[in-house]
Order: C-alpha cells, then sequence, then structure tokens
C-alpha cells in the first residue's frame, strides 16, 4: 500500500487510480506542460504513488529536492539563497516511507565550496550523494 506523503494516509492502488483519473479531467489540455502548473504538479504527485514502490528511495528523494525547486532562479550563490528558494524553507519536507528529511537537515550536508549551484538537479545530486541514500 502506498503513503500520500501530504497527509501519510494510506492509499489503495484503487484509489490512486480515481484519483488520477479525476486530476487529468481537470487538465486544459495545454500544448505544453509546465512544473509550474498545479494541475500538473498534483498528477505527477499522485502517478508518483503507483509506481514508488519500483523506484529507489534515493531516486524519489533526488525527484522531490528537483521538484522543489523547479521554480527557484538559478544559480543559487547562498546557503541561505538555497534554503529561500524552497517553498516552505527550510521546513520544506522531502519524504519516503519513513524516511523523512527538511531542507533545513539537507542543508546541514552542504559546503561552502559546493556553491554556486547551477540546476535544481545540482543540489540534489549533492544532498543525495551525502546523505548517503
Amino acid at each position: 500500500m502506498s503513503k500520500w506523503k501530504y497527509t501519510e494516509k494510506d492509499v489503495t492502488p484503487e484509489e490512486i487510480d480515481e484519483s488520477l483519473k479525476a486530476v487529468k479531467s481537470a487538465c486544459f489540455g495545454c500544448e505544453t506542460h509546465s512544473s509550474d502548473c498545479s494541475i500538473a504538479k498534483a498528477a505527477g504527485d499522485v502517478a508518483a504513488l503507483k509506481d514508488e514502490e519500483n523506484i529507489p528511495v534515493k531516486d524519489q528523494i533526488h525527484a522531490q529536492i528537483a521538484g522543489a525547486l523547479a521554480g527557484a532562479t538559478f544559480p543559487i550563490a547562498t546557503p541561505d539563497d538555497l534554503i529561500a528558494a524552497f517553498p516552505d524553507g527550510a521546513n520544506t519536507t522531502c519524504r519516503v516511507g519513513d524516511l523523512k528529511m527538511t531542507a533545513g537537515e539537507a542543508g546541514t550536508l552542504l559546503k561552502p565550496s559546493d556553491f554556486p549551484f547551477k540546476s535544481a538537479t545540482d543540489v540534489a545530486d549533492v544532498i543525495v550523494s551525502r546523505a548517503g541514500l
């Protein structure tokens, strides 16, 4: 059974399919999709539940970090600027199963020499590597 990361509710595969259908029915059918679109983000979050048991934890955390920074402006030159780039600052939380990491906790894994970061993927690469996932 999968767990909805926002509320920790256990959800069945049937609930996932129904929710995904409902979210997709709200789509406006734009020609291009953007990570800034809340409908696309919701569909991605729900769809990720279908495959989460087959995706390694490190890849799920990596995707959550990169996704959280999707709207950030790069390069990011300082730790304070990086924390400010997360949607909920230091309290932004990535969660897979029992593993939970806030942006503040992840920031302790970074070194001054890591900056500037050129992309969200670069940030996720360093954090996941240093976290030993």
